[in-house]
């Protein structure tokens, strides 16, 4: 498996595949930006300082213009802090995300690593955290991570971003999955932006709202923070559509109730019948994934044969720390969701 291999790419398997492979909101996009597309607007350039996107993603977030960025998806502005900052030792609790190691060792950097231990259930020990500060020149957190769907509650994230400030480290939380918890506003982190000029928080419309080819991310810092990045950032990479449907998503409260309800609902089922396998070890998860782990069968015949049943589920074993009995799936609808459970108690009977 590529080092760097990440789960959706459905395109080399069979188009009828169920994907479990790719976390994405199941219950699809906001109808509400059907009819926001205007082909037309392929004519003209985007608002190059992207005025009315920002506005409303300032309503959602509660913060002012200037306190926002947008990019290409959550993964340009990953790689656009570390360029920024000229980031060579960052801390990254691990297993995460595969792009933030990516992104520092293209710049010429050497990532340090905090082990988030499976007997610990891959919760992050925030003190241990901190006592790595004085090894590192910053620090990336995926809450919740990913792959693990453990998150961090906001005490704990403003005693990292304390702790990291008193040593002038900035630092990056990558929140892409945060409004897929249910009591998300005990782990976001949003209203530590105007107490700490070293924080930088990212978030998507990717997951959540569903749109991952639109490529649309935005960020929130202090005013110089995203004064620093702007100065760093490639003009226009938010296209006109992205720009169009990033005014509308965030008015849509139903969805986001709608969709926050169904992803505990089915985590709950998902749990409560996988932990009836025996060859199971089923990790908690606060968002719309999880990972589970094989006790003695090796993931890639397990992903053989759910692809023979057509069914696609996530290779965990390129994160870091991970091994070759890890796997991560995505919740799906609940059909979907049966099928692959009683398509693994007959592979693993």
């Amino acid at each position: 498996m590529d080092k760097y291999e990440h789960g959706g790419n459905i395109y080399v398997y069979d188009e009828n595949v169920i994907d479990f492979s790719s976390n994405i909101n199941p219950l699809g996009f906001p109808e509400c930006i059907r009819d926001s597309i205007d082909i037309a607007a392929l004519t003209k350039y985007p608002d190059i300082n992207y005025t009315q996107l920002k506005r409303s993603i300032s309503r959602y977030g509660g913060l002012k213009n200037e306190n926002i960025i947008v990019g290409n998806g959550a993964s340009e502005l990953i790689y656009l802090f570390v360029r920024a900052f000229s980031l060579k030792k960052p801390l990254i609790p691990s297993p995460a995300f595969l792009e933030y190691e990516r992104a520092v060792t293209l710049s010429g950097g050497n990532p340090l690593y905090y082990r988030i231990l499976e007997e610990d259930g891959y919760m992050i020990d925030v003190d241990k955290i901190v006592n790595r500060f004085k090894e590192v020149d910053s620090v990336i957190i995926g809450n919740p991570n990913n792959p693990t769907g453990k998150g961090i509650k906001r005490k704990d994230v403003e005693y990292i971003v304390k702790e990291a400030k008193n040593l002038d480290l900035p630092v990056m939380i990558d929140e892409a999955f945060i409004e897929f918890i249910y009591d998300y506003k005990e782990y976001q982190s949003l209203d530590l932006i105007n107490d700490y000029d070293n924080l930088f928080v990212i978030r998507a419309a990717t997951k959540f709202f569903g749109l991952p080819g639109l490529r649309l991310g935005y960020g929130f810092g202090s005013e110089n923070l995203i004064k620093r990045l702007e100065d760093y950032k490639e003009p226009w990479t938010v296209n006109a559509f992205a720009d169009a449907a990033g005014r509308r998503i965030f008015d849509d409260v139903k969805f986001m109730e709608d969709t926050r309800k169904y992803i505990k609902e089915e985590i709950a089922y998902l749990r409560s019948e996988l932990r009836k396998i025996d060859e199971l070890v089923v990790f908690d998860t606060l968002v719309n994934y999880m990972l589970l782990k094989l006790k003695h069968w090796n993931v890639n015949d397990l992903k053989e044969e759910l692809l023979k049943r057509g069914i696609l589920i996530r290779d965990a074993s390129n994160f870091r720390y991970l091994d070759d009995r890890c796997f991560r799936i995505a919740v799906k609808s609940h059909d979907d969701n049966v099928k692959l459970i009683e398509a693994i108690k007959e592979i693993l009977k």
